[in-house]
């Protein structure tokens, strides 16, 4: 690396500033090298020097600092003086050790000739070690220091993800930046959510839903090579979704004989509109090919034998039936964001600020307002409804409703 590639680590430019005052020798009592890491001593205001050192793996820093900043100016300032020459080689002092073991501990089990696949593997462990890293800086520093982060802060480590052949976690870290970005009122709620779920993927054991989640892919091709499912399939669940590059439209059916949700996802860029992998309101007898991952499982649509109106599903008889039997989805797959969620004969009400639906047993489940709110209060007059939507934690997006076990229709 040169000094230019050295600064560019720098989360903003006061810490480049402080890193090159700081890049002279005179103020490191001690300094080293070797083939793995870099290591020095930097005197600071305090009694005992600042530990600093760097894996040179990856470039991956510690710092024994107060800094909130990743990585700090004494990080930084350790790796100009390596460019410069300063640097001497000689035996890493015990602490350097203990934090390289523990770093490649995480990283990597035990290394052998790798495959394609595990050599990829290995990557993406890696770049858990990273996540880890920047999650340990992010916590030392509080969720009240994001909003004021500079950029660099963030695409440095989503850059790094992505080196580390793990989009998923660089998606995940983008999510973050962008619901610190919002600020909307109780922000920081959103955020602690999903640093908990990046946390999560820092302690993977590499099932199917987590490499969903990292960033591993199968194509389609794959899927409709493997396993195959012929069942009746009821379409009613849906959600559209457009991140500024990519448009997502999702559909949700539930499948008779293996009563288990199971979803479709189709995907457009270029202002292009995607066309949804079912008929909406549908019954089909379908095959339908999975792909690996947690529950509900993502399909592709196979051979369509027969199509007809969609008819009336098992419905749970209470919100807090609906809940317990989401409860296996969400341990199965921790990171799961939408939970198909129906109850019976529910009706709508509302407080100061938020929109509710009732179920017999008056207890009320947040909704959100919109086209598909709007749709069932105009079909229904108010009186109580079978209800069918997704659930994000938070609120429930109405898609489907009926009258109390009729056929279920559509709303959007």
């Amino acid at each position: 690396m040169d000094v230019e590639a050295v600064l560019a680590q720098a989360p903003d430019r006061q810490v480049a500033t402080g890193a090159s005052k700081l890049a002279a020798p005179a103020k490191w009592p001690e300094l080293g090298r070797d083939d793995a890491a870099l290591w020095g001593l930097c005197q600071g205001s305090g009694k005992s020097p600042y530990q600093v050192c760097v894996d040179l793996t990856d470039r991956a820093t510690k710092c024994s600092c107060p800094s909130r900043k990743f990585p700090c100016k004494h990080a930084v300032a350790l790796q100009l003086l390596h460019v410069n020459g300063s640097t001497q080689e000689g035996n890493q002092p015990e602490w350097v050790g203990n934090w390289l073991r523990a770093r490649h501990t995480r990283a990597t089990a035990e290394r052998k000739p790798a495959q394609p696949g595990k050599r990829r593997e290995e990557s993406v462990r890696a770049g858990i070690a990273g996540l880890t890293d920047w999650l340990t800086d992010l916590s030392a520093g509080g969720l009240h220091t994001l909003p004021s982060r500079e950029q660099a802060w963030w695409q440095g480590i989503m850059a790094r993800m992505v080196d580390a052949q793990a989009p998923g976690i660089a998606s995940a870290i983008g999510e973050l930046r962008s619901v610190v970005g919002a600020n909307r009122p109780r922000w920081y709620e959103e955020a602690t959510d999903h640093i908990g779920r990046l946390y999560l993927l820092t302690r993977t054991d590499f099932s199917d839903a987590a490499r969903v989640r990292l960033g591993f892919t199968t194509t389609e091709q794959e899927v409709r090579a493997g396993e195959s499912w012929a069942d009746d399939w009821v379409v009613l669940l849906r959600m559209d979704s457009d991140d500024g590059k990519v448009r997502t439209v999702r559909q949700w059916a539930w499948g008779r004989s293996r009563k288990q949700w199971v979803y479709t996802a189709r995907h457009a860029a270029g202002g292009a509109i995607p066309v949804p992998a079912m008929t909406p309101g549908a019954e089909l007898t379908a095959v339908m090919h999975p792909y690996p991952g947690g529950l509900p499982r993502r399909v592709a649509v196979g051979e369509i034998t027969r199509t007809g109106p969609a008819g009336p599903i098992p419905v749970a008889d209470t919100w807090e039936q609906a809940l317990a039997a989401a409860e296996p989805l969400l341990a199965g797959d921790p990171w799961l964001r939408l939970v198909p969620l129906c109850a019976k004969a529910t009706k709508p009400a509302r407080d100061d600020r938020s929109l509710f639906l009732v179920d017999v047993v008056d207890r009320a489940l947040p909704v959100r307002a919109g086209a598909s709110l709007a749709q069932a209060l105009a079909r229904t007059g108010g009186a109580p409804f079978d209800a069918m939507g997704l659930w994000d934690g938070n609120s429930l997006q109405l898609c489907a409703i009926a009258e109390p076990g009729a056929f279920p229709e559509v709303v959007s």
